[in-house]
């Protein structure tokens, strides 16, 4: 076994292995390099994929000894990959897009991730690009919790297409208050109506975003003094403030996606109760 052995092994298996994109090669290339100094048969081939956004090998040996080895190897590098960007390669997280679960970097995710944008022409477009225009809606249907919402459109010379927003999207609350009331069934429109008349300042995000006790912005449910929360957190302070630092910190990065969104005002006399004190000893418990 020599060293161009191996780089041959190597680059002939690495395109074995389905995955995304080129951000986990370094991985696998490393991967092989373990199993071929391991003990693999270099003649044999080795297989590979991405699942549930991570690095999946799959070999086997009569060789116990030498399986317990190859388990450990795949075993790394499967953890390494959860930390990886599948496309970039540098430090990533599992993150779920769409209904996929998939390893990325911040940016990747984000450029992955759709954002409703709405210009002064009322042209509605999502990745930088124009779905349709507000005045070109014949009917707009939603889900049952305001949710989710089916938009019909028919615009001269062309057959009626329909589009799907949700609340996952930044901007989806702003897209729903922009669209006439008439556009939708008559027994909803009193809803929605009340929804944006009703909505009252949150003390945990500072968003005018607190519709029937949960904010439609930050998510989080408001505090009350049921049994649940005085357990818990004792006192309504305590519980606002563990719930800043919470968004603070942004461990799923929903606050940095959520930049772009426009639904809701910022309240004007909105509090922060933790200090830097407070998140040093917070971020110890949680990491």
């Amino acid at each position: 076994m020599n060293k161009e052995e191996i780089s041959l092994f190597i680059e002939r298996n690495l395109t074995n292995f389905s995955v995304n994109s080129t951000g986990w090669d370094d991985l696998i290339r490393k991967l092989l390099f373990e199993f071929a100094i391991a003990g693999w048969n270099m003649e044999h081939r080795v297989f590979g994929k991405e699942k549930f956004g991570g690095l999946r090998c799959y070999t086997y040996s009569e060789d116990e000894e030498l399986n317990n080895k190859l388990k450990a190897i795949k075993d790394k590098y499967s953890e390494l990959s959860v930390k990886t960007c599948e496309i970039c390669g540098s430090e990533g997280k599992m993150r779920t897009v769409g209904s996929w679960q998939t390893t990325l970097c911040l940016n990747h995710f984000l450029e992955q991730q759709p954002v409703i944008e709405i210009d002064e022409k009322q042209n509605v477009r999502r990745d930088h690009k124009t779905l349709l225009n507000i005045k070109n809606i014949v009917k707009a249907d939603l889900e049952y919790d305001l949710q989710r919402m089916w938009i019909h459109t028919k615009s001269f010379g062309n057959p009626e297409e329909t589009f799907y927003f949700s609340w996952q999207e930044p901007n989806y609350y702003l897209l729903l208050k922009t669209i006439p009331l008439s556009i939708f069934p008559e027994d909803r429109r009193n809803e929605i109506s009340t929804l944006f008349q009703s909505l009252q300042d949150c003390e945990i995000c500072g968003y005018k975003a607190v519709h029937q006790k949960t904010c439609l912005r930050c998510h989080h449910e408001q505090w009350n003094e049921s049994g649940y929360f005085v357990e818990d957190y004792g006192e309504k302070s305590h519980y606002i403030k563990e719930c800043q630092m919470d968004i603070f910190i942004d461990e799923e990065d929903y606050e940095k996606y959520f930049t772009y969104d426009q639904s809701f005002e910022k309240s004007t006399d909105h509090q922060i109760l933790f200090s830097s004190d407070d998140l040093r000893e917070y971020e110890k418990l949680l990491f």
